[in-house]
């Protein structure tokens, strides 16, 4: 060999680890991020399944609330009120 080359070639291997260096100090925090991000999609769909199905559960207790009939049992169990030429029973309990 000669003397250029046998001085080139450590000057080459200090530049590739240099370089190699260089791309791990870039790259493995990206990945890092990627990594951490995806998580975070995956935790957030998830989430979004689940409040799909709340807002599908709570849309027909809505509809099932807007009915007439639910409104009028409402009405009569919660607030008393009673049809025009209707009487009221109310029970009277005897405490002892």
């Amino acid at each position: 060999m000669t003397k250029t080359n046998q001085n080139k070639k450590p000057l080459r291997l200090i530049l590739t680890s240099l370089l190699c260096c260089l791309l791990l100090f870039t790259i493995v925090p990206r990945a890092k991020i990627i990594y951490e991000l995806s998580a975070r999609e995956k935790e957030l769909q998830k989430e979004k399944v689940r409040l799909t199905q709340i807002n599908e559960e709570r849309q027909l207790t809505l509809e099932s609330l807007d009915s007439p009939q639910t409104m009028e049992r409402i009405a009569r169990e919660q607030l008393g009120m009673v049809k025009k030429g209707e009487r009221t029973i109310i029970k009277v309990i005897h405490e002892k």
